[in-house]
């Protein structure tokens, strides 16, 4: 038998990789966000505008989803905003990972842990650090604070500062 034949023969029996563990979706670090699930309304810290509707579901048993629709802007102008993000907790980083796209074509990738109660996601970005934090509140209600900072987070600007009501 020549070399060629050997290594043949050997490639047949050799067996393919086992398939990685499954993942157990219904452990704390997955439904962390858990509390965030459903249909709300989306209104500025603080005030009774309606802004949004947003709505918030739980994807392949792994992942949050969230369709948001936004009709009232800064100044309370008519606008006619869309975005889909999908976060999952990946348990090799210990940390979330959200992928926001929206009708501007604007797409984004944040990442973070669960810190405290809140999940703090972050990305670099040409204007600086941006920073979203996802907390529940003890009446029920969610608070997505997002924030700005230029100097490497030594301080930060918020940028919105949302609170979700359950509809």
């Amino acid at each position: 038998m020549n070399v060629m034949a050997l290594l043949m023969l050997a490639a047949a029996q050799t067996s393919p990789p086992a398939a990685p563990p499954p993942v157990n979706c219904a452990d704390a670090d997955h439904s962390a966000l858990d509390f965030w699930i459903g249909d709300w309304d989306v209104f500025p810290a603080g005030s009774t505008t309606l802004l949004a509707k947003s709505k918030i579901e739980k994807v392949v048993g792994c992942a949050i989803s969230e369709t948001y629709h936004q009709t009232v802007g800064p100044g309370g102008t008519a606008i006619d905003y869309h975005g889909r993000s999908i976060s999952s907790y990946v348990p090799a980083d210990k940390e979330w990972r959200q992928f926001y796209v929206d009708n501007g074509g604007r797409a984004a990738t944040l990442t973070g842990p669960w810190r405290k109660g809140a999940v703090i996601l972050s990305q670099r970005t040409p204007a600086g650090v941006t920073r979203m934090t996802i907390s529940a509140n003890p009446d029920g209600t969610v608070r997505q604070h997002g924030e700005l900072s230029k100097d490497e987070g030594k301080s930060w600007s918020t940028s919105f500062d949302f609170i979700y009501r359950r509809r």
